[in-house]
C-alpha cells in the first residue's frame, strides 16, 4: 500500500518533531545536572554550560544549511527561466 502525499506529511510533521524533542532532551538534560554520572563527580557548569552551547550552535549550523540548501534548490528548480516550467499548450483560450 502506497501512502499518498498527505499521510507523508503527517508523518514528517508528527515523527520529526518528536525525534528532535527526545533527542534534544538527553542534551539538555545535562545542562541541569541531570547526567548518569557518579552523584560524587564534581561537575563544573561553565565548562558543561559551554559545551552544550557549542553542540547547540554546530546543530544550528547543520540544519540552517539544509535549509538553505533546500530554498535555494527549490528557487532553482521553479525559476520562470527553467524549460520544464514552460506551459505545454497555447493559453489562447485562458481567461485570467
Amino acid at each position: 500500500m502506497v501512502l499518498s502525499n498527505s499521510r507523508w506529511g503527517l508523518v514528517f510533521g508528527v515523527l520529526v518533531p518528536l525525534a528532535a524533542v527526545s533527542f534534544l532532551s538527553f542534551i539538555v538534560g545535562e545542562a541541569f545536572g541531570q547526567a548518569s554520572s557518579q552523584p560524587a563527580q564534581i561537575l563544573d557548569r561553565r565548562v558543561e554550560i559551554w559545551a552544550l552551547f557549542y553542540r547547540g550552535m554546530v546543530a544550528a549550523f547543520v540544519v540552517g544549511a539544509v535549509v538553505q540548501g533546500s530554498i535555494i534548490y527549490v528557487a532553482w528548480r521553479f525559476r520562470e527561466s527553467n524549460k520544464k516550467n514552460m506551459p505545454r499548450g497555447s493559453a489562447e483560450g485562458v481567461h485570467s
